[in-house]
């Protein structure tokens, strides 16, 4: 009895768990940062087997240009493309591919709302570019999902990121909208009723803020003191600055899926700066089973 459940939880597990590629396949995932005009930008990311081959820069390029042709004549909407980077690492039998662009006019913006979907009524939309894939969507700050369809396998409000892990269900029903936030009529009807208040409030702040600043005055004439030094203006600490602080605080190296996650940043935002950080010789990055390791290179993490 104890043979037949095992047999039967491991049917189980073979059913549910996704199909990975056979080796020397390639493998693609694309990820979409929907921008508040319409646009937005693609990072193309290929996982390139043996037996896979690598598109130049140029004949993505002509690759991209063409799916864009057709979906504007498709919507009848006025786009164009431009094209900001292509990297590639790896060695041995597999290489990892990262091509860049922004679409402009990806989607229509009307009333306060963003529409995404109608591009993808070209047929076979992603065999224009590397077949299936796992999608990563991402809107902009200020916007909610009012509609989104088909149902992501992953949703996070809080991160404005929605995940497919193919693009099978990407057809002609395609449509997601989001909507602009707006005050909630709870909140209005707060600040109408109390109106008088916080104006009394802000008017008697700003009294006592003129009433220090001009004793401050004052008091400084009075004592005629020695000017002081003027502080230096504190530098913000990038996003490359932090990533590297991160990675040399956690002993070096890092996934990348942890970076994302603990700097807060989008999947394809941390992407590209990785890929900066990689080129300026900064961090490298290798494969390792379904993850990628990133880890700071010997000059960098003696640099402290």
């Amino acid at each position: 009895m104890k043979v037949q459940i095992l047999i039967v939880v491991i049917l189980l597990i073979f059913l549910i768990l996704p199909s990975r590629p056979a080796y020397g396949e390639s493998t693609a995932e694309y990820n979409v940062q929907i921008k508040d005009d319409g646009s937005s930008t693609w990072i193309l990311i290929r996982d390139v087997g043996a037996n896979g081959s690598i598109d130049t820069w140029q004949q993505f390029q002509r690759k991209v240009m063409s799916l864009v042709e057709r979906a504007q004549i498709k919507t009848g909407r006025e786009m164009s493309a431009e094209f900001d980077f292509m990297s590639i690492s790896g060695s041995g039998s597999y290489a990892v591919v990262e091509y860049s662009f922004d679409w402009i006019n990806f989607s229509k913006t009307e009333n306060a709302k963003i529409t995404v979907g109608d591009v993808f009524q070209i047929q076979n939309f992603f065999n224009q570019l590397y077949g299936d894939g796992e999608v990563n969507m991402t809107y902009p700050s200020g916007y909610v999902v009012e509609t989104v369809s088909p149902q992501p396998y992953e949703r996070d409000d809080s991160r404005q990121t929605l995940m497919w892990v193919g693009t099978a269900d990407f057809t002609n029903n395609t449509n997601i909208v989001l909507e602009k936030e707006a005050l909630t009529p709870g909140l209005l009807n707060v600040l109408q009723q109390n109106a008088v208040i916080i104006v009394s409030l802000i008017a008697m702040i700003s009294g006592l803020s003129v009433a220090f600043y001009l004793f401050r005055g004052r008091q400084k004439k009075d004592k005629a003191t020695p000017k002081s030094e003027i502080p230096s203006v504190l530098e913000t600490e990038s996003d490359e600055e932090k990533i590297v602080k991160f990675i040399r605080h956690s002993g070096g190296s890092l996934y990348q899926s942890t970076i994302t996650d603990r700097c807060g940043f989008s999947k394809a935002k941390t992407s590209q700066i990785l890929s900066i950080l990689e080129s300026k010789g900064i961090v490298s990055r290798c494969k390792k089973g379904r993850q990628k390791v990133v880890t700071l290179t010997k000059d960098s993490s003696e640099s402290r």
